[in-house]
């Protein structure tokens, strides 16, 4: 059982390696500054951040992540935090609220967000998942459900929590 676990993961992880390493990010790259236009984002993003003030895994180098995206009849808003920035390649936008970046990934909604002229560089989280010169199978697991998500329909201008 263990032998087939073994090569279970190993398959996940080569799988994982060639996805990737065929998307080819830099680990730096700029997003232009977003402004909030929707006073009631303001608030969700307010008691999010208050919110996680009360976590155990609360400090100041915790980055939230808005992704925004279209469904055929309302927009899905998940607003996640994490210590980690990875670049998917979906990012929108960013912008600064209560000493934190907040990324936007996803559509760009401009009942939502208004753009600024300006953009602000970034240093993204590299995974470093292989084998090292040991042999030994490195997994790194940068994706982490320990931190909030919170789920919001938007439709017509008003947020609803799911």
């Amino acid at each position: 059982m263990k032998r087939y676990i073994k090569c279970f993961l190993l398959a996940c992880l080569s799988m994982f390696s060639l996805l990737s390493k065929s998307q080819n990010f830099n680990t730096s790259d700029s997003l232009p500054v977003l402004k909030i236009a929707n006073e009631q984002l303001l608030v969700i993003l307010d008691s999010l951040i208050e919110y996680d003030k009360r976590c155990d895994f609360y400090d100041s180098n915790l980055v939230y992540i808005v992704h925004i995206q279209p469904t055929e009849y309302t927009t899905l808003i998940q607003f996640t935090s994490s210590h980690k920035l990875i670049k998917m390649g979906n990012e929108t936008g960013c912008l600064a609220k209560k000493g934190h970046v907040i990324v936007v990934r996803g559509i760009y909604d401009d009942t939502l967000f208004e753009k600024t002229r300006c953009k602000k560089i970034f240093n993204y989280y590299q995974p470093s998942d292989g084998i090292d010169s040991n042999g030994t199978v490195i997994i790194d697991i940068y994706e982490d459900d320990s931190y909030t998500q919170w789920d919001y329909k938007y439709n017509k201008g008003s947020f609803t929590k799911i």
